[in-house]
């Protein structure tokens, strides 16, 4: 086994597109919205300040080798970064970024091994493992199977075009489900007979209308995990929801039919898979812990060595050898720190016991293995100077927050401010928290669940409060089970952003005060959880903001809190945005209108009839290059067609023709025509179809040809269209045909001929045939 999964071979092109995509976008010659939709799922996102950008580097499992992030360190530093952030996917982020910098650096990655591909958008994500597979007491070590099933996933174009994202988690032992319980697909290792096999959960998620994974399968046999993930990819893209990105995971569909008929379909689509025979084999990592040429350090046997290696050093299965947390704060490393000049100095010690020595870990931290025993006097000499993280307890370092409203788009709460009033609170509490060491605290500044706060101990998410004023405040969650009957956390309540800590605090304290020798989860799952309640209700009001302006300053904020939006997230690039932005033009123009504060009220109510017009173009497949053939188009395939009524022609036709002229004495059509498009839009269903209101047919209105004859064979050129609008006007053609119709698609090469016939596919059409032609393919299609 490699260390690292394998880069894909689309890579470079992919870097390629990037670069020309970001020029054009600097030359305002790309919209947006189309580089928007390309490096998000290269894994390139916009920060909270516009054109600031971070690249999520991939990291199956949390594994890197020490080598691979000396290298990513080095170029952080060269590209200006000031910041590493290490994510509870086991992933790293370069953060703080200028454009003209993110194609070198992942031009370098792509050097050392290293890719961002699939790091966001509608995709396969990072695929994660326990950061001690393979070197404790479990099932079977499941990290091979994670980085080839990651392998095979990056390289496959269907992986980047699903509803929403899919995640993946495994479990190494079979007593821990543990975060397989809340992906979208989980793998539990199993035994049966001496046979490795999974037990399989799916629709598991932790964001809107949460939910703990349906069980599949009891158990699988190992070698049909990628059949698995094959048809679960397959059966997603056919019944998610493309339409709205707030119900298009996978448990969605759970909810709209039901357990037994969705488990009745994901079995249909993995029995078709299976008809494929997949191989998939993996091989044992070879060489994990080769021999060093290495010369032990002495040291004093002081008190502080001894404490380190109580709370951070946890012997292997393997004799001679340990794993070692190596904490960070928050999960942020800044360049140029103390810490990270430790860090280099810890990884080239580490390399010298192999590439197999170091993992991400769900908590933000690093985990150290394959470490001799020999090593860790040298290794504490290496991270004493960190006293920040290297001499407290290992609960405050084990505190997760998401970036928050730091430099995330959608926060509502400083969440790592939070974080760090905890962490300072428990530090100057006088309770023992090192017999705390096993609870988790989650932070997550808005209701989202990147903070994973439903999983944890204790949990937080940012919302807005109000009494005579807004203020910040988290909704708090309690006593998540991970192990074999999960639970998601519990919500309690509400409590200011101010109070937090002193609540957390007083919890810990009240449960170390009682007799009985029982975790802090069957703590709250007994006694504690009226105790938490109890102590949630004593913050229930605030002073006013004349008697403490606090409570009305996040943890961290230098302004008093607002709840002004703060932008759309980075997750929902893809075709959709192309509607919003007419949707939102519509609105902001209207407003204005309406409160009289139009500059230029021709123009505004242009600018209305204008988006209204071109906004569902789109999902035609149509990409119009001037205005006048916006409006043209507009007529034709909705108007003509009926979908809009005929008497918004007349003022479509005053704006095509006479521009913004006297437009303004027509505002209450042109505000009728854009609820009628947008009504036509919110009645549109998940495979881009429209309901046809009630009214006569257009006189003049083209038939459409009859599909009604078998084996109507229908061309249609799409050479020279890009993705996804040759995908969007193949599944149109397909929807005027009948069942067992063929159609006929011409695509160029590249893109076009990799992507577009396995949407087809996906979709349930067959493709008969697949043929190149000098420059282009003819791919022949039968409807399903």
């Amino acid at each position: 086994m490699s260390n690292t999964y394998r880069i894909p071979e689309t890579l470079s092109a992919d870097i390629d597109k990037f670069a020309s995509l970001a020029q054009g976008y600097t030359d305002k010659t790309t919209s947006a919205t189309e580089f928007k939709a390309f490096r998000v799922p290269l894994g390139v996102y916009e920060q909270r300040k516009d054109n600031v950008y971070m690249a999520r580097v991939r990291a199956t499992g949390g594994v890197i080798s020490p080598t691979q992030l000396l290298s990513l360190i080095q170029t952080a530093r060269r590209h200006n970064s000031n910041l590493l952030h290490l994510t509870t996917r086991q992933e790293i982020q370069i953060q703080n970024l200028n454009l003209n910098d993110v194609e070198p650096i992942l031009r370098e990655l792509q050097h050392v091994g290293l890719a961002t591909k699939g790091g966001g958008g509608n995709t396969v994500r990072n695929i994660m493992v326990s950061e001690f597979s393979g070197i404790a007491q479990e099932t079977f070590d499941t990290t091979p199977y994670a980085i080839e099933l990651t392998s095979r996933m990056v390289a496959e174009p269907d992986s980047y075009l699903l509803p929403r994202k899919m995640k993946i988690a495994f479990s190494s032992d079979e007593r821990n489900i543990d975060y397989a319980a809340i992906n979208d697909v989980g793998l539990v290792a199993q035994l049966r007979d001496g046979q490795r096999g999974f037990r399989v959960y799916i629709g598991g998620g932790a964001g809107a209308r949460p939910s703990v994974g349906w069980l599949l399968f009891d158990f699988m046999p190992a070698e049909n995990i990628y059949t698995l993930v094959k048809a679960l990819k397959n059966f997603f893209s056919a019944h998610g929801n493309r339409k709205d990105r707030n119900k298009a995971r996978i448990r969605f569909i759970f909810y709209k039919l039901g357990q037994d008929e969705t488990l009745r379909l994901v079995r249909q689509y993995y029995d078709e898979e299976l008809t494929k025979n997949h191989a998939f084999t993996i091989s044992e990592p070879t060489d994990v812990r080769p021999a060093y040429d290495y010369t032990p350090v002495a040291i004093p046997e002081t008190p502080e060595y001894q404490l380190w290696l109580r709370r951070f050093v946890t012997p292997q299965i393997q004799q001679g050898y340990v794993c070692v947390l190596l904490p960070t704060i928050l999960g942020n490393i800044t360049i140029d720190s103390q810490y990270l000049t430790q860090l280099e100095q810890i990884l080239q010690l580490i390399a010298k016991f192999g590439e197999h020595t170091l993992r991400f870990t769900n908590t933000q931290n690093i985990r150290l293995r394959n470490i001799p025993e020999a090593a860790l006097p040298e290794l504490y000499q290496l991270i004493q100077p960190l006293t920040a993280v290297a001499a407290t307890p290992v609960i405050v370092n084990n505190i997760i927050s998401c970036t928050g409203a730091d430099t995330c788009r959608l926060g509502i709460g400083l969440s790592k401010g939070l974080a760090t009033a905890i962490r300072r609170q428990l530090l100057s509490s006088d309770i023992d928290l090192d017999r705390l060491a096993d609870v988790a605290i989650h932070v997550t500044g808005c209701p989202n669940s990147c903070g994973q706060q439903l999983w944890a101990d204790l949990g937080f998410a940012g919302r807005a409060l109000r009494n005579e004023r807004a203020y910040p405040g988290y909704q708090v969650f309690i006593a998540a089970s991970r192990r074999d009957n999960p639970k998601l956390a519990e919500p309690i309540g509400s409590i200011a952003a101010r109070d937090v800590p002193q609540f957390v605090v007083r919890l810990f304290r009240r449960y170390l005060e009682q007799n009985a020798v029982t975790s802090f989860a069957q703590y709250l799952n007994a006694d504690g959880r009226q105790v938490a309640i109890d102590i949630l209700s004593d913050y229930k009001t605030i002073p006013s903001f004349a008697d403490d302006k606090n409570y009305y300053f996040d943890w961290g904020a230098e302004q008093i809190f607002t709840v002004t939006p703060q932008g759309k997230a980075e997750c929902s690039a893809g075709l959709f945005d192309m509607i919003n932005v007419d949707i939102d033009t519509i609105k902001t123009q209207r407003l204005q209108l309406t409160e009289g504060t139009a500059a230029d009220a021709d123009q505004a109510v242009y600018n209305i009839v204008f988006a209204a017009s071109r906004m569902l173009l789109v999902t035609r497949g149509l990409d119009p290059k001037t205005t006048a053939e916006a409006f043209d188009m507009f007529i034709e395939q909705f108007i003509r067609q009926s979908y809009v009524d005929l008497r918004y022609q007349q003022i479509v036709d005053s704006a095509r023709n006479n521009g913004k002229a006297n437009l303004a004495t027509q505002m209450a059509d042109a505000f009728a025509l854009a609820d009628a498009v947008i009504s036509l839009y919110e009645g549109m269903d998940d495979s881009l179809q429209f309901k046809k209101p009630a009214t006569a047919p257009v006189a003049d209105q083209p038939s459409l040809p009859s599909t009604k004859q078998t084996n109507f064979h229908r061309t249609k050129d799409l050479r020279g269209v890009l993705c996804p609008m040759n995908f969007v006007r193949t599944k149109l053609e397909l929807a005027t045909l009948s069942s067992g119709d063929l159609l006929e698609i011409l695509l160029d090469d590249g893109e076009p001929i990799n992507n577009v016939p396995g949407s087809v596919k996906l979709e349930g059409h067959t493709v008969l045939e697949t043929e190149q032609t000098g420059d282009y393919w003819r791919v022949l299609i039968r409807k399903k």
